[in-house]
């Protein structure tokens, strides 16, 4: 090529410097006012050793000052390890990095080709140099692993073809350590099989979905709550699974979560397949990205039907014990039995029997209350054969030995064989009636 003049190479890049869009030859000769081939010869120079850049613009070549970082800046600055060889495979430059790694000195490495070098770490750039073959041209990347003063290490490797100033060319090694990010990649893998262990075992439905509201994830307790196999909701949207007047219960709950809020047990209502109602409490928490941003929702769905009609059951109980405790008769449930005993009783029925409290009364036989026992046996046989009885006159008597007489109204439950297992009754105290006989308990309740 000629002796290389370079104070003209310098000038040509100090016009490309000045023409950010770039210029042609015939520009560059015609500002520089030299001989058009003296500068395609200085270009193609400068474009081998990559200190400029051509495009092809229609038909004309247009060239521009590299915007390449140049390798001593990237020696410099880098955090990765780099280094540089040349065709022959030696080293001609190492950051300050891969000396410390390494545990030696630069002076050690610079000067040696990579077959000169028996460290683990550069047999593993030998073996990726190796496996990128020799008609490859562009930049490959590539993953290695080696170990080093006894730990395992993992490299991800980047080899690029590098031109030097003086025409050669040569290959530069750009090596990140990614052992601590492997290390957190495979925690992640046990903690996501852990996790995804935990929630196929789950006693409690847990429904993933993705910010446009549609289901990703379905474990089997999600199927046994709604209904629907997983292969039937996966891409569908979470609306599907709430009745049509819940769906702004349901936008809400999502809304708040994809804009980063957990949500605690929130009562809600929810549908099973074929349209039964039920409902659920939900813990809703957003799922967090590698950038922090939410890319979806985890919610566990628990089923409080049951529980819910338990509430209302006791809520009705109350009132119906409130009611029975305000009348002015005596409402009992007793056993079956021969002896009897009271189960539950209100507080009319302990003023007619005497007794302080319900306690008191269970501890004494139901057979005990009657002033003639035999009357006991006659009340269980006429139930037994007719299961009711009506304003039936009883007498009985109190602790203190004071008779009174009754009337009962009474009903007899039943078990398989048709014993009396419970009776449950209504009194009324008729003892200062003059004819106790014609007293009637209809319309005490």
């Amino acid at each position: 090529m000629g002796v290389l003049d370079q104070d003209k190479v310098d000038k040509i890049k100090r016009v490309l410097k000045w023409h950010q869009r770039g210029m042609t030859i015939s520009d560059l000769a015609s500002e520089m006012k030299i001989n058009r081939n003296l500068v395609a010869k200085y270009l193609d120079m400068l474009l081998i050793a990559g200190q400029v850049e051509m495009q092809l613009i229609g038909a004309a070549k247009v060239f521009f000052l590299s915007r390449r970082v140049p390798i001593s800046a990237l020696l410099e600055f880098s955090s990765d390890l780099v280094i540089v060889f040349d065709s022959d495979q030696r080293i001609l430059q190492v950051n300050e990095q891969v000396p410390i790694l390494l545990e030696t000195q630069k002076e050690a490495l610079v000067g040696k080709t990579i077959h000169e070098l028996d460290l683990p770490f550069i047999l593993a750039l030998r073996a990726s140099w190796t496996a990128r073959g020799p008609l490859e041209k562009g930049e490959s990347v590539s993953d290695v692993d080696c170990t080093i003063s006894g730990e395992q290490r993992h490299f991800r490797v980047k080899l690029v073809p590098t031109a030097f100033e003086d025409g050669s060319d040569g290959l530069t090694f750009i090596v990140e350590d990614i052992t601590t990010r492997k290390k957190y990649e495979e925690m992640l893998r046990i903690s996501e099989a852990r996790y995804r262990g935990l929630v196929q075992s789950s006693g409690e439905a847990i429904i993933g979905n993705d910010p446009e509201g549609n289901i990703i994830s379905w474990n089997p307790a999600a199927e046994r709550l709604c209904g629907y196999r997983e292969g039937e909701v996966l891409g569908q949207p979470m609306s599907i699974l709430v009745p049509a007047g819940s769906q702004n219960d349901l936008s809400g709950v999502l809304k708040r979560v994809f804009q980063g809020e957990s949500i605690r047990r929130h009562e809600m209502k929810m549908m099973r397949k074929g349209g039964a109602a039920l409902d659920v409490l939900i813990t809703s928490s957003p799922i967090i990205g590698e950038h922090g941003a939410v890319t979806g929702a985890s919610s566990i769905a628990r089923d409080i039907t049951g529980e819910k009609m338990e509430q209302y059951l006791r809520e009705h109980e109350d009132q119906y014990r409130t009611l029975v405790e305000d009348l002015n008769v005596g409402i009992y449930r007793s056993t079956g039995d021969p002896r009897g005993r009271f189960v539950w009783g209100n507080t009319a029925l302990l003023n007619i029997l005497g007794y302080t409290t319900m306690s008191d009364l269970q501890d004494v036989p139901v057979i005990d209350v009657f002033s003639d026992p035999a009357a006991r046996l006659e009340l269980l046989d006429e139930l037994q054969k007719k299961q009711f009885v009506k304003n039936r006159v009883l007498h009985l008597r109190r602790p203190d030995g004071t008779p009174i007489s009754v009337s009962v109204t009474a009903l007899a439950e039943f078990d398989d064989k048709r014993n009396v297992v419970f009776i449950n009754g209504i009194v009324q105290d008729i003892t200062h009636f003059t004819n106790p006989a014609t007293v009637s308990l209809e319309g005490a309740l």
